[in-house]
């Protein structure tokens, strides 16, 4: 019997090598900028250097001041105070990423997707895809035989 994984893409490799994942970013940065539950415990556990992207650290910033300050966090919040600190968004970018809010232990999972890929590139050079830890691929296996 054959396997065939179906689902998402792997990530493409970006200037920084394969120690990214965009998509792991945008998942948890919608679930920080949808202001639920989960929000305070994922501010806590990431940094903004752990993000890749310009745009999302200056999201993840603008949510952290606002989390922290015990205010709400929601795309309009989150604009006005990427603002105020001197980092302006487009406010559609903030609201298109509460579109695909991601279940609430997805989004933990990105999390640590995202703090573990950090702590890698923090590593140092000498760290390459082959010396990442297995990590199971996004998506699902399907029957080829059936």
């Amino acid at each position: 019997m054959t396997k065939t994984l179906v689902g998402a893409q792997e990530p493409p490799d970006g200037p920084e090598g394969p120690l990214r994942d965009p998509h792991a970013e945008r998942a948890v940065l919608a679930a920080i900028v949808f202001g639920g539950p989960l929000t305070p415990h994922l501010v806590s556990v990431l940094e903004e250097g752990d993000f890749t992207d310009a745009m999302h650290r200056d999201i993840f910033a603008a949510a952290a001041a606002l989390s922290m300050h015990a205010r709400r966090v929601d795309p309009v919040a989150v604009t006005a105070e990427a603002q105020r600190l001197g980092r302006p968004l487009p406010a559609e970018t903030v609201h298109h990423l509460v579109a695909a809010v991601p279940p609430g232990v997805t989004a933990v999972h990105y999390a640590a997707i995202i703090r573990d890929l950090a702590a890698l590139r923090r590593k140092g050079t000498g760290v390459s895809g082959e010396d990442l830890p297995y990590i199971p691929l996004r998506g699902f296996l399907t029957d080829d035989d059936l």
